[in-house]
């Protein structure tokens, strides 16, 4: 009884092959009785499943090394497949981006033993230069990931990724000031697209989810988010699906918007159907549009920024002139957890002490008088 490598002494090329088409890779022979006469049976795995063939090699003769057999054979691929199987039910945005990334890890490490990993080696790979930081920090979390889950389990006894970073640093990403947002929101050629603007610049919403919103979202004073527009009926995170107060400057927006349409109707809808949202396309060129009308007259021209520049925008004014926690900004931008706001924006929130104890004696000046 044994375990064969049914790809070994195949080239790169014919192994990739083989692996496109997602053919099986390791192979259980054993026999049933004793002798050259005894039927011999044959059982196929995926690439993925060559622990669980040595486990069911070893259960099968009864070895007693059968645990031992398991954590030394144990793949890199064999992790990322548990970890995502028991991630599936997050949203398929994100699904697909762990798919994406998991790839990258796959094609690093996907064939190796865990035991046979080095903390060095990893390290090395993380800071490959030809890939984004923020590519490379996602794929590491992700093998960390894996690798912890595995552990918890027992497959795995020691974590070659424990101590690892991927440190993003804090370069600038592009925003406006407030009072370039609204000189390009005022700039705006139509109601729709001033809308459009607001609700991006001012609430923090991503295109996905402003172009999602239906007139059923807005009740009383407060907007729901719950679809990220991405073909998909939920939002990119658990944590994106939240309810926002709408302000005071963007309600009469909003509510032109509406007027007295149904309720199952697009806010932003396109004009060939009321129940279908306007293009990402559009929200782009609306954007361009205004940028180039407020820059007709002015001297200190406004740079062009991106769609998703106005959710950065949102994060800095709320920072860096409002003033605002980090807690209240990433919830209203629906962040995952609050660390992923402070690593993206923390360096445009007030610095020092100053402007809390500034805050705590406004707090409490009135009562100390009234003593």
């Amino acid at each position: 009884m044994t375990v064969h490598d049914l790809w070994r002494g195949l080239s790169k090329a014919e192994i990739a092959e083989r692996r496109k088409s997602g053919r099986d890779r390791y192979q259980r022979r054993w026999r049933e009785g004793k002798g050259r006469e005894a039927r011999q049976r044959k059982q196929s795995y995926p690439e993925h499943q060559k622990v669980q063939a040595d486990l069911d090699d070893a259960n099968q003769r009864a070895n007693p090394r059968a645990r031992h057999i398991r954590r030394s054979s144990v793949t890199v691929g064999t992790l990322l497949d548990r970890h995502r199987a028991a991630k599936a039910d997050r949203a398929p945005k994100t699904v697909s981006t762990d798919l994406h990334h998991s790839q990258a890890v796959r094609e690093a490490f996907g064939d190796r033993h865990v035991s046979t990993l080095d903390a060095t080696e990893i390290e090395q790979w993380s800071q490959r230069t030809e890939i984004a930081r923020s590519s490379r920090k996602k794929q590491l979390e992700l093998l960390r990931a894996a690798v912890k889950r595995a552990v918890r389990d027992q497959l795995v006894e020691v974590d070659p990724t424990d101590g690892l970073v991927v440190s993003l640093g804090h370069g600038e990403v592009p925003h406006w000031s407030s009072e370039e947002l609204m000189a390009v929101i005022n700039a705006a050629s139509t109601d729709m697209d001033k809308t459009l603007l607001l609700v991006l610049g001012l609430m923090g919403l991503r295109s996905g989810e402003v172009r999602s919103l239906l007139i059923r979202d807005l009740a009383g004073e407060h907007l729901t988010v719950k679809n990220s527009g991405s073909g998909s009926d939920t939002t990119k995170t658990r944590a994106s699906r939240r309810v926002l107060p709408v302000p005071i400057t963007v309600m009469p927006a909003l509510q032109g918007q509406i007027r007295d349409r149904r309720k199952s109707e697009s806010v932003f809808a396109s004009p060939r159907d009321p129940h279908i949202p306007r293009s990402e396309k559009y929200v782009s060129s609306a954007l361009r549009r205004a940028v180039g009308r407020a820059n007709q007259n002015r001297r200190d021209q406004i740079r062009r920024l991106n769609v998703h520049g106005l959710r950065h925008t949102f994060a800095a004014i709320s920072l860096s002139e409002a003033g605002a926690d980090t807690l209240s900004v990433s919830r209203a931008m629906g962040h995952a957890k609050p660390s992923v706001t402070l690593g993206k924006y923390g360096h445009l929130a007030p610095a020092g002490l100053a402007p809390l104890m500034a805050k705590i004696d406004e707090l409490v000046a009135p009562q100390r008088s009234g003593n």
